[in-house]
């Protein structure tokens, strides 16, 4: 069974220098936010943060803790699927194919059916959500599922969807038309019924990422998250939504409820995006809570948008382009999106032939996602170094001849350039001329003397000191 106990205990024995647990009273109002931002910005790898005195929105100490940063690191991602770090989309990818079908357990036997709470001993505001930008109007699940399920198929779907904790009972959240969730949504309200959802909060990372699987529609989460995991999912009936609605039995906390059919929509935003710009302020629906399960001494997640822990979004990218990509060149070989820009897309290329890097920009920006520009590299360049990826745009591309532009393509969500319906992408080839042709050899140093050296060899501080 894994869960993010199971994770925090294994994680914490490999690298006990990446989990800080904070005892000292912090401020949910921007105060963990930005803490949690700083090390990211700071660290040479953002730790993984539990912070225990989390003083809430209203100005009590939540008697729960937060953890902050969980995705905020590409080697802890790995970690917790057993990938390689530069290899991790398309790993993750591949593995997705894997489904596993979920079990269901009873009721006694599920964690997070330990603490049940209906009626009157519901308050959300009790939780430790934060408040993560300046202009955000409350405290938000940003590192929560919503799940619901296909009323004509019966197929579960779960989505990271934003959801603000408006009132001790309510929820007003961000789900598109256009999203899956959406789409169930719709069919409900076509059918005049009062649409069941839940909030699922807290469970192994690999979970996570497997639940959010790029899938057709409908199709399983749970399989694909049971397929991440190589196990089956345990699932459990719901409280208040019927015993065929099932939630996941070992998360942290699930939060129940509906959308009644012909109820008002209600202001919800703006809320700081991942696109490092905030999402307007429109009109949503309302989630009714109608319970609140938990573990005992749950953890609650919480995601700072647009920065590393957007990691998990970008995973999901990765794996999905990287596919697309292969199809139409087949030499592609890696593939990265890159927490510097969440709209930046890296593609890894063994080049055997000079039009290849243009029909892989030209694939990319067809492709009705969040990718605004392309960058094509050749194998010798490290496309997770930074320093490598600008050394190969300054040296290998002329602005002349090697951009792409696409003009009027598919606009991108929450990115503040789309207007009149369609915004402007491009792409870049960085690399070599195609063999035979003839380039400069880049300088290097041999390969066993770098293996040879070890600084703490020679980084030593003088006697005495």
């Amino acid at each position: 069974m894994r869960d993010f106990r199971t994770f925090l205990q294994e994680y914490e024995k490999a690298h006990p220098d990446l989990v800080f647990h904070i005892w000292d009273e912090v401020d949910a109002k921007w105060e963990a936010s930005a803490i949690g931002l700083k090390a990211q910005k700071e660290m040479r790898e953002p730790p993984l943060l539990i912070f225990h005195r989390v003083r809430t929105a209203d100005g009590r100490i939540s008697p729960h803790p937060l953890v902050v940063n969980p995705f905020a690191s590409r080697e802890r991602c790995a970690f917790a699927t057993g990938s390689n770090p530069k290899l991790l989309g398309r790993e993750l990818y591949e593995r997705r194919a894997a489904r596993v079908k979920p079990v269901v357990i009873p009721r006694a036997e599920a964690p997070v059916k330990h603490v049940v709470k209906t009626g009157d001993s519901i308050d959300l505001c009790e939780l430790p959500a934060i408040v993560h930008a300046a202009w955000d109007p409350g405290p938000y699940l940003s590192a929560g599922f919503i799940t619901t399920y296909d009323p004509i198929s019966g197929v579960d779907n779960s989505a990271l969807q934003r959801g603000w904790l408006s009132d001790r009972r309510e929820i007003r959240f961000s789900a598109g038309g256009w999203s899956h969730n959406g789409r169930n949504f719709s069919k409900a309200r076509d059918r005049g019924d009062d649409a069941r959802m839940v909030f699922w909060v807290g469970h192994h990372p690999a979970v996570y990422i497997g639940a959010e699987a790029k899938l057709g529609y409908p199709e399983s989460h749970w399989e694909a998250a049971g397929g991440m995991i190589g196990e089956p999912l345990r699932l459990v009936a719901s409280e208040t939504l019927g015993d065929d609605f099932l939630v996941p039995a070992d998360a942290e906390y699930v939060i129940e409820g509906f959308v009644r059919n012909g109820s008002e929509l209600k202001p919800e935003g703006p809320f700081g995006e991942y696109t490092r710009y905030f999402g307007s302020q429109r009109l949503r629906p309302c989630m009714d809570v109608t319970c609140v399960t938990h573990r005992e001494e749950p953890y609650w997640f919480t995601i700072i948008p647009g920065y590393g822990d957007d990691a998990i979004g970008g995973l999901r990218r990765e794996g999905h382009i990287f596919d697309l990509l292969k199809h139409a060149v087949p030499e592609v070989t890696n593939v990265y999106r890159p927490a510097i820009c969440p709209l930046y897309f890296y593609v890894q290329l063994h080049k055997t032939a000079d039009w290849q890097p243009r029909s892989i920009i030209s694939a990319a920006l067809s492709i009705a996602d969040s990718i605004k520009y392309v960058f094509v590299f050749d194998e010798d360049v490290d496309i997770f170094d930074e320093y490598e990826v600008h050394w190969a745009i300054g040296t290998r591309s002329d602005w002349a001849r090697d951009i792409v532009v696409l003009e009027n393509a598919a606009p991108i969500g929450l990115e503040p350039n789309s207007s009149g319906g369609g915004t402007t992408r491009a792409g870049i080839d960085c690399t070599k001329p195609a063999p035979p042709a003839k380039f400069e050899q880049r300088s290097f140093i041999p390969a066993e003397t770098m293996a040879e050296i070890r600084l703490s060899d020679y980084l030593r501080p003088r006697a005495g000191e």
